[in-house]
């Protein structure tokens, strides 16, 4: 029992789309959307360079690259509108999640996410599905002034993580990153989290390179148990 005690994470930290939903197919429907909608024809291909980006960080992208929008303040209101009404509507959580995150809340583990997406539309999607309750924090990309090329929003949402529970801020060691974003498991495996990488068939990280970028690899939380990572974390 002393074992698995001292195995259980510190801290659970968690990406959102890709990850916990299945939402990556309409982020990739709605960006052609948005562009269509000035007159600018795309693949999505054509979006695979902004992937790392906040939601503004791309907005701004899509004005400089395509001449879109008086403004990426002008693109962003338009596509957070589209993207609230398919959160609310058309985005399922991934097989297993639910039971997964019930788990780690049992376990007393805390919770955030740290995503590229904005908060209202994190909110939205979570709500529609609900596990609006399993998350004590939710950090962006731009709140944390950087990409996920980079492990500043992960340490963000730890330290308020850590100041909203009352608790110290643990070695990242005993922390652990869920993320389906090559990019992301890449910064946050430098910065010593141990990781859980996902596989996404939505998305454009090849499942080659998420299985060589994590500690436990998984196709959805269905194949995964709280056990298995302290089982890791026991080594």
């Amino acid at each position: 029992m002393a074992d698995s005690a001292r195995a259980l994470p510190s801290a659970c930290i968690f990406d959102c789309d890709g990850t916990l939903l299945r939402s990556m197919g309409m982020w990739i429907q709605v960006q052609g959307e948005l562009l269509a909608s000035y007159g600018i024809e795309t693949t999505p291909d054509d979006f695979a360079q902004f992937e790392s980006l906040s939601m503004m960080g791309e907005c701004c992208a899509y004005h400089d690259t395509w001449g879109v929008g008086a403004n990426g303040q002008e693109v962003y209101d338009k596509l957070m509108a589209m993207l609230l009404e398919r959160y609310r509507a058309v985005v399922p959580a991934r097989p297993g999640v639910a039971s997964f995150l019930e788990a780690v809340r049992e376990a007393g583990i805390p919770m955030a996410i740290a995503t590229s997406t904005p908060e209202p539309a994190v909110r939205c999607g979570l709500a529609a599905n609900g596990l609006a309750g399993y998350f004590d924090i939710i950090v962006t990309t731009g709140e944390a002034g950087a990409s996920k090329d980079q492990p500043d929003v992960y340490n963000l949402a730890l330290e308020r993580l850590c100041a909203a529970r009352g608790i110290d801020v643990p070695g990242h060691e005993r922390v652990w990153v869920f993320e389906d974003a090559v990019f992301g498991l890449k910064s946050s495996g430098a910065a010593g989290y141990r990781r859980v990488g996902i596989f996404d068939a939505e998305g454009r990280s090849a499942r080659p390179d998420v299985q060589a970028n994590c500690e436990i690899f998984i196709d959805e939380f269905s194949d995964l148990a709280l056990e298995d990572v302290c089982a890791w974390g026991a080594r």
